[in-house]
């Protein structure tokens, strides 16, 4: 199929209604930049200054995020006796890991639209040592909890590593 049929396609409402796509993109949107940032601030606190040095990319690529917060705890740990700021690494973590459960509730479970009640329907399935199943109910307004989730848990690790405030989106002014 050409860009242009593609262009013709109507995907409004299409797998779900647009409003809850759009906030799954955007938990999905921030998501991606928190995990940069992280890999920045490990980067940085490793050492590594050059935003063109190649090496932290290398290093941090193939990391999952548990393995990246283990790190990020681990150089500020170490490093907090000369770098003061640091000490309050443990809430930043603490922040980010409640923002990856929420994000992964929404990024890796399936939806269907429950049109009635307007919301998402999720089923869930443990299989941990025993089979645990239920059926979780998204509304609009959770999964935007879930972006200011993530924002809340980027703008600590930001300052923790830069030592800069940066105030909520939606406290910023408008341009």
């Amino acid at each position: 199929m050409s860009n242009e049929e593609i262009a013709q396609l109507n995907f409004s409402g299409w797998p779900l209604p647009d409003e809850f796509l759009t906030e799954i993109g955007r938990v999905a949107a921030l998501w991606a930049c928190l995990e940069s940032l992280l890999d920045h601030c490990l980067a940085k606190l490793a050492g590594f200054d050059d935003l063109h040095d190649h090496k932290p990319l290398i290093f941090f690529t193939h990391l999952s995020f548990p393995q990246r917060l283990d790190m990020l705890a681990a150089l500020c740990e170490d490093m907090q006796a000369n770098f003061p700021q640091l000490a309050g690494y443990k809430e930043v973590v603490s922040k980010l890991k409640a923002a990856q459960l929420t994000r992964n509730s929404i990024m890796h479970h399936g939806f269907t639209y429950d049109a009635q009640n307007h919301c998402l329907r999720m089923p869930i399935a443990s299989a941990r040592g025993k089979l645990k199943t239920e059926v979780k109910l998204w509304s609009l307004e959770d999964i935007k909890r879930a972006s200011i989730d993530i924002t809340d848990a980027n703008r600590p690790l930001y300052k923790l590593v830069f030592r800069r405030e940066i105030p909520p989106p939606w406290h910023r002014p408008s341009a």
